[in-house]
């Protein structure tokens, strides 16, 4: 080799020794760099001729484990979900408390509980119906509060959607120009190592908002694609994610999908910040809100069911409605009603028991108004419509109190009310209550079988279902298809354009949910052959109704109007009916005056019925007025085992005040019950004769007592019960339960899930940074290795300028000899 060969190698030599340590010592200055790789540079022997000439620096590596790196973004993408699950659940737990907490609702419900044992107590005092109504007022208050925090966390997930697309999109952006400089870089053998470093970091941000896979071309460029590989995020170019925020949130409604080149992808998002805002946004937090509308719907309906059975003290001057009502509007009516005229001391006027079965077919809201009105009580109260709604108001200065005694009316979900709490004449919660507007429950979609069958009909009194219109549905039927056969029955039947009837009948989304709604111009009524209705839950509840839960103004006004005694329904007795009945001087001889059937037309030993009716069903006593006496009347009555089982009785006794024997008939346990009488349906011998209840004057004795607390009572038992049957919602089950424990069951299912979130988060930001770990203990710089490196370099450079030394010495000594 000569002088210039050896010079020339060790030039080399100290050049790649220089790169070297220049690399090593950028390794050190990184070793704390978050996502910088080690750099590793390769040297290869220069030839010359086949000989040695030198050596030269080869390709700058990273030590990157592309296994791991693919796993790890893997796992940020559940990080991610698991992180904003955590976030929003921790929230939510702030909002419901605990059990034990003071604010929680189930405490709310307590302390409601408590206010009304204490009227029940004292339900003459003023200072418990107060407590009761700042306690009612407080629980309606909170259940506002959740209702409009669930949907404020529901508009905040969706902000953050709107900011996770926006990162998401500058991500790819940055990705695609480093992509480019990548490319530039490579074509002129140039090192990218380091901008390499910088695209897996964006990468691995992109993958913690949206699950991701990958792929490297050849020139060095990366290819995105969402996780299933189906659509690109970037290819060259990146395609830009959609998102269109919502403006705000109402319960049942549903925010915007995530859309790649006019495509929604949100159900392909498996992962990432972005699956766990659209879940929380579409799933989580409409289920809480279901959860929170089934308790107060079941909170109002139980509280006002048993306050419109009861009445105030002194009782009021007007009965209001809170149901908004035409008089078309159709009434599926059952049973008897009974509205009495009463004193201010409670005493009764007059009072009339209105059997509803007795009501034109089909009956009408207006037809219940002239029941009432051309009843025996007509005179001293009378029924209208006022401003929309129901009033029974007394006459000549009477107040007025109501019975519902077993009246029923059926909804258009099969579930049935007494009169007055289907009318709210004695609510003490409010909601907007009208049926031109039926709601189905949340359904998971619109396209699964509902497996039921049977034909829907709808009908109104006035507007465009005054026609009514009926479908019939088979198993396989989905809400898709329900709406579209009412769709063609509108369009068909009653010529509505297309338009119409889309109107009138939609899928709404409510979340991921779906929900089939019926609105109409007017009061409507379904009526179902099946089970469809009570299976897809059609109500006229809106999915707002927690948000619109008020105390009835009119109460809070007037304290006074709180129920707390009960119209007498449970005892009867001779001289109380209009007309002061006989006098009995022997209650063993034959009651004088009473109707006695004909034969013919009657049967031979035909007997009339005095049929006492109550919670047991109805149980009919036979009289005929040419046997019975006061006596044997009660002994029948008394030897009736179903009255006996249900601790009603029968007592005869001798009023000094009046001078006659009477008969008294009562319930022990202060249940309701009616007699009625079926003298008038059967001809009678004698023209003068009279019904047992005629004859006797046998009747309610008295209105209402001021002691009387068996409504508080009731009231306070309310929301004690067991036997609630709840629904299914938001992920709960169906279960038969109380309030309280419904309410305690809510908050405890939602602090389970806010520690399983929390776990879940751990666990994944756990997982992520071992793997991260991992790929720097391989990748990443260790400085006791890099020390050695950098001696070895420094001889080596050391060795090459001493070469050249050397070299350098000898040229001199060739030039001195020459």
């Amino acid at each position: 080799m000569s002088l210039t060969q050896a010079l020339n190698s060790a030039i080399s030599g100290l050049n790649t020794a220089q790169s070297r340590i220049s690399i090593t010592s950028s390794n050190i200055a990184n070793v704390n760099t978050a996502g910088y790789s080690r750099k590793i540079a390769g040297q290869e022997s220069i030839t010359l001729n086949g000989q040695g000439a030198g050596v030269q620096i080869g390709d700058v590596t990273r030590n990157v484990n592309a296994g791991l790196q693919s796993e790890l973004r893997g796992e940020l993408g559940k990080a991610g979900t698991a992180e904003v699950r955590d976030e929003f659940y921790q929230r939510v737990q702030v909002l419901f408390g605990t059990p034990q907490s003071n604010s929680a609702i189930s405490q709310r419900i307590s302390d409601l509980s408590d206010a009304f044992e204490q009227l029940n107590s004292t339900p003459e005092q003023n200072s418990p119906k107060v407590q009761v109504l700042a306690a009612a007022t407080q629980l309606v208050d909170s259940f506002g509060k959740l209702s409009d925090q669930i949907q404020t966390l529901r508009s905040d997930a969706d902000d953050s959607i709107n900011q996770e697309i926006n990162d998401a999109n500058s991500l790819l952006s940055q990705i695609a120009k480093l992509n480019t400089d990548i490319v530039r870089l490579g074509n002129i053998d140039q090192p990218t190592t380091e901008l390499r470093d910088q695209r897996d970091q964006k990468v691995n941000a992109l993958s913690k908002i949206i699950n991701t896979s990958t792929y490297t071309r050849e020139d060095g460029s990366m290819v995105i694609f969402t996780a299933n590989g189906s659509r690109p995020l970037l290819d060259r170019s990146p395609v830009t994610l959609n998102f269109s925020p919502t403006a705000g949130y109402e319960p049942g409604s549903s925010g915007s999908g995530i859309s790649l080149d006019g495509v929604d992808i949100t159900d392909e998002i498996k992962s990432g910040t972005l699956r766990g805002l659209v879940d929380m946004r579409d799933q989580d937090l409409p289920q809480l809100a279901d959860q929170i509308n089934e308790l107060a719907t079941q909170l109002r309906d139980a509280i006002n069911a048993e306050h419109n059975k009861g009445s105030a003290f002194p009782p009021p001057t007007n009965l209001t409605g809170s149901r908004q009502i035409e008089g078309t509007d159709p009434l599926a009516a059952t049973g008897t009603f009974r509205v009495a005229a009463l004193g201010t001391n409670g005493d009764i006027v007059s009072y009339s028991d209105i059997d509803l079965s007795t009501l034109p077919s089909p009956a009408t809201v207006a037809d219940l108004v002239t029941a009432i009105n051309s009843s025996s009580s007509g005179g001293d109260l009378q029924a209208r419509i006022a401003d929309g709604r129901l009033v029974i108001e007394g006459k000549n200065g009477n107040r007025v109190a109501v019975n519902e005694l077993d009246s029923a009316v059926t909804l258009s979900d099969g579930r049935s009310q007494g009169l007055s709490h289907y009318f709210g004449l004695n609510d003490l919660f409010t909601t907007a209550k009208n049926s031109r507007i039926l709601t189905s429950t949340a359904m998971p979609d619109a396209s699964s079988a509902l497996g039921v069958s049977g034909t829907l009909t709808l009908s109104a009194g006035s507007g465009t279902l005054a026609t009514p219109i009926s479908v019939s549905y088979t198993n396989g039927d989905n809400l898709t298809t329900i709406q579209n056969k009412l769709r063609g029955q509108l369009t068909g039947a009653l010529g509505l354009s297309a338009d119409q009837a889309s109107n009138m009948v939609y899928i709404a989304n409510d979340g991921d949910r779906a929900r089939l709604v019926i609105s109409s111009d007017a009061n409507m009524f379904a009526t179902d052959t099946g089970n469809l209705s009570s299976k897809i839950g059609l109500t006229e509840d809106q999915p707002d109704m927690t948000g619109s839960l008020t105390v009835s103004q009119d109460i809070v006004n007037d304290p006074s109007r709180l129920s707390r005694g009960t119209l007498n329904a449970d005892v009867y007795q001779s001289g109380s009916a209009s007309g002061s009945g006989i006098k009995i001087a022997d209650p063993a001889a034959t009651l004088p005056g009473l109707g006695t059937p004909a034969s013919p037309p009657a049967p031979a030993g035909t007997n009339y019925t005095l049929s006492i009716t109550g919670s047991f069903g109805t149980v009919p006593i036979s009289y005929n007025g040419s046997t019975d006496s006061l006596n044997s009347l009660a002994a029948r009555i008394n030897a009736d085992s179903t009255l006996t089982d249900n601790n009603i009785n029968a007592e005869v006794y001798f009023d000094g005040s009046a001078g006659s024997y009477k008969i008294r008939i009562q319930d022990a346990g202060g249940e309701s019950f009616y007699i009625s009488d079926n003298f008038a349906s059967m001809p009678s011998v004698g023209g003068t004769d009279t019904s047992l209840v005629e004859t006797l004057g046998l009747g309610i004795p008295y209105g209402l007592r001021e002691g009387d607390n068996s409504s508080a009572a009731s009231l306070a038992g309310a929301l004690s019960r067991t036997d609630i049957n709840f629904d299914a919602a938001g992920g709960l089950s169906p279960e038969k339960t109380s309030l309280i424990d419904y309410a305690a069951s809510i908050i405890s299912t939602a602090s389970t899930k806010a520690a399983t979130a929390s776990d879940a988060n751990e666990f994944q930001n756990t997982l992520a940074n071992d793997l991260d770990t991992r790929i720097q203990n391989e990748a990443g710089v260790n400085l006791d290795e890099e020390m050695s490196d950098l001696i070895i370099f420094q001889r080596a450079y050391s060795a090459s300028a001493k070469v050249i030394s050397t070299v350098d010495e000898l040229f001199d000594t060739l030039l001195n000899a020459v």
